[in-house]
């Protein structure tokens, strides 16, 4: 009986930076990664981008170089001994804040990238503190709705990494239907260890999304091969990652052994993908793989067509 349910996720687009989804309270200095319209700390309406607070606090710098070299003019002006110094020195102060004014402009975008690398790397720690905060809060939700726990996890992941979150994503993952019109992910939940629902997610994802089973997953499936036959439907998951694998004819090459350990078992289109790589490219080293889709082809497919 099949107890996953369908669900529909909110559209995601993952940032270009990762740290575009950050945000930080301009009144208590917490941060966070959830799209929250008020800080959960302070209650305040007051969460800015990081990069734009980086911003800011590059352009004040700014101006207070530019205010510095005014006050500076005007001192000297000031002490003056006569009106020919003073003219001078307030046109020697006027020349370099126009100097330091064009050269700050050009230089403006480095200065911000500067300022947002010097704000992460001095708060890295109520960063952390920060997204482990929106983590509980995701996993509080859970009995709740625990589609809005992934999404919240989903989001928080872009920045927090590391195998507890990566857990918590598969394990609710493993409850939900999956369509090929998701937004779905598979490298970034890749773990240290195996994990059973691991397993079962990269089998699932080989029938939907074929084309996110890259090297990482191919390298995982291949260290824990052993512990995925001991699975129920353990051999059914590598024969479609093996299926996966000939969308490409590097991967073919690489993991030539792995596939032909279940080549017995893929589904003919894909034994046919197969059969036309090795017959385009019939001087690569295939380490054997070539000799057994003859067989298979001899056995299986002698009277097909399009074999």
């Amino acid at each position: 009986m099949n107890k996953k349910k369908p669900v529909t996720f909110r559209p995601f687009k993952a940032p270009r930076y990762a740290h575009d989804n950050l945000r930080v309270c301009r009144h208590c200095g917490r941060y966070t990664a959830l799209g929250e319209e008020r800080c959960g700390k302070c209650g305040r309406a007051a969460l800015t981008p990081v990069e734009k607070q980086a911003t800011s606090i590059a352009g004040r710098k700014m101006h207070t170089r530019l205010l510095l070299i005014l006050l500076l003019t005007l001192v000297s002006v000031y002490f003056g001994e006569s009106l020919q110094q003073m003219v001078l020195c307030a046109a020697g102060g006027a020349v370099l804040a126009g100097l330091l004014f064009y050269t700050q402009r050009k230089v403006r975008q480095n200065q911000n990238l500067y300022a947002l690398n010097e704000l992460l790397g001095r708060n890295i720690i109520n960063i952390k503190e920060g997204l482990e905060i929106n983590r509980q809060e995701a996993v509080s939700v859970l009995r709740e709705n625990d589609v809005l726990a992934y999404e919240k996890l989903r989001e928080i992941s872009i920045l927090l990494r590391g195998d507890r979150i990566a857990r918590q994503r598969i394990a609710l993952l493993h409850g939900f239907q999956l369509r090929k019109d998701m937004y779905l992910e598979l490298e970034q939940l890749l773990l240290k260890d195996f994990e059973p629902l691991l397993a079962e997610y990269i089998g699932e994802i080989a029938k939907v999304r074929p084309d996110l089973i890259k090297d990482r997953t191919l390298r995982y499936v291949k260290n824990y091969e052993a512990q995925i036959l001991e699975m129920d439907k353990g051999a059914a998951i590598l024969v479609g990652v093996a299926g996966a694998a000939v969308r490409l004819k590097r991967y073919a090459l690489l993991y030539s052994g792995m596939i032909g350990r279940y080549i017995q078992d893929l589904p003919k289109d894909r034994f046919l993908r197969l059969s036309r790589l090795i017959s385009a490219s019939p001087y690569e080293a295939w380490n054997g793989l070539d000799l057994k889709v003859a067989e298979v082809r001899e056995a299986k497919y002698r009277w097909d067509p399009e074999s």
